[in-house]
């Protein structure tokens, strides 16, 4: 009888622990879907103030305007992930983890942001045109340096919970390695579908990605033992 409830315990345990990470991997898509869009929208909206850059300084005045499409995305996505890891890390300052995931996607926007700027305009490789195939590597290696940068910058906000760090820098390299690609196919259709579409598909699609790499991460740096 004893053995028979010690197992029913277990399988509570088990499905409670699953139906965790289905909210991770739901909640971290939603948020990406939605930070995307917020992002894309001023990138478009600063994209329309001088499309066509022309000069070194112009050029860095709007990488630093489309950089600030990741405070938005920044800010949603680290509150939602700050939300659910403070379930199992409740000493974990949300603001902090917030601010790191904030500044991390400024930058992630700047790198991504910096093709377009800087391959067009006086002093610009205005040659340079790579096909879908090339765009793809490149995002997938941008993600996958970025996610291991992004992940690094976060896990600062850990410090002093004795939680070890690097499953969730894997974890940040591999979901974004994956989920960047999606990004960029999805803005590859701009003349198939709406922008704000594309980039729900985009934010969509990453964020599950990202989800699923980050909840197996986060399972790995809170397991006892």
């Amino acid at each position: 009888m004893a053995g028979a409830m010690g197992a029913t315990h277990h399988v509570e345990e088990r499905t409670t622990s699953r139906g965790e990470w289905v909210v991770w991997v739901l909640l971290t898509a939603l948020a990406e879907l939605v930070g995307i869009l917020l992002g894309a929208s001023w990138w478009v909206w600063a994209d329309g103030l001088m499309p066509d850059p022309n000069g070194l300084f112009w050029q860095i005045c709007m990488l630093l305007l489309k950089a600030l499409s990741g405070v938005p995305e920044g800010m949603v996505l680290g509150l939602v992930q700050a939300n659910l890891m403070s379930r199992r890390l409740p000493e974990l300052s949300i603001v902090r983890w917030t601010t790191a995931t904030c500044v991390v996607a400024v930058i992630g926007w700047a790198a991504g942001s910096s093709f377009s700027i800087f391959a067009t305009g006086d002093g610009g490789a205005g040659s340079f045109d790579p096909s879908v195939g090339q765009t793809l590597l490149m995002a997938a290696g941008l993600g996958l340096a970025l996610g291991a940068v992004f992940g690094g910058v976060q896990t600062l906000a850990l410090g002093g919970l004795g939680v070890k760090r690097w499953p969730w820098i894997v974890g940040n390299a591999i979901g974004w390695g994956l989920g960047l690609p999606a990004i960029y196919l999805a803005a590859s259709g701009v003349a198939l579908a709406p922008v704000w579409l594309l980039g729900a598909i985009g934010g969509l699609v990453a964020g599950a990605l990202v989800g699923v790499a980050t909840a197996v991460a986060f399972a790995a740096m809170t397991r006892e033992g």
